[in-house]
């Protein structure tokens, strides 16, 4: 990450370059965050809220998922390590149901390339890591994921672009 003049000796970072505020919805596997990612770029995601992972039950979950065993064919990002029903993140092309993916909750900061994504820069999608993607990843169930779940997670993503170093004037 970029840094100011130091002040009082101390170093302040730099201001992001942008600042994007976006609901994630529990109704679809991911959302597109308008915002492209290059290689180098500083990346970092706060959110919070909480969404209905079952209406039948009314069980929930925060942005750090649910207590309930995750992984397999049939979860957005299929890694057993990511919780269900949380927050999930990926760098791609455009929308991928590729499985791949990394996990977001409450607060993620990295760099580009992300780890676990499709790609190593592309747009930036975050998503509810839901349990009704076909497993030959063709498609999704999007009444199960439009009736049977509920409500939001809101997102706050930072970027700090990438600079090319300085060349000696």
């Amino acid at each position: 990450m970029l840094s100011a003049a130091p002040i009082n000796g101390q170093v302040k970072p730099a201001p992001p370059d942008s600042i994007v505020t976006l609901m994630v919805p529990a109704t679809a596997p991911w959302t597109d965050t308008g915002i492209t990612l290059s290689a180098g770029d500083a990346v970092e995601i706060r959110t919070w809220g909480r969404v209905i992972f079952d209406n039948t039950t009314g069980l929930t979950a925060t942005p750090r998922g649910s207590s309930q065993r995750g992984g397999g064919c049939t979860f957005v990002v299929t890694d057993g390590k990511v919780p269900p029903h949380g927050v999930v993140g990926n760098v791609a092309p455009a929308i991928s149901l590729d499985g791949q993916g990394f996990f977001v909750g409450t607060a993620w900061k990295g760099l580009v390339p992300v780890p676990g994504s499709s790609a190593p820069q592309g747009r930036l999608f975050l998503g509810f890591n839901g349990s009704n993607v076909l497993c030959d990843r063709s498609g999704y169930d999007s009444w199960a994921f439009g009736v049977n779940h509920a409500g939001w997670f809101t997102a706050e993503v930072s970027i700090t672009r990438s600079r090319p170093p300085s060349r000696p004037d």
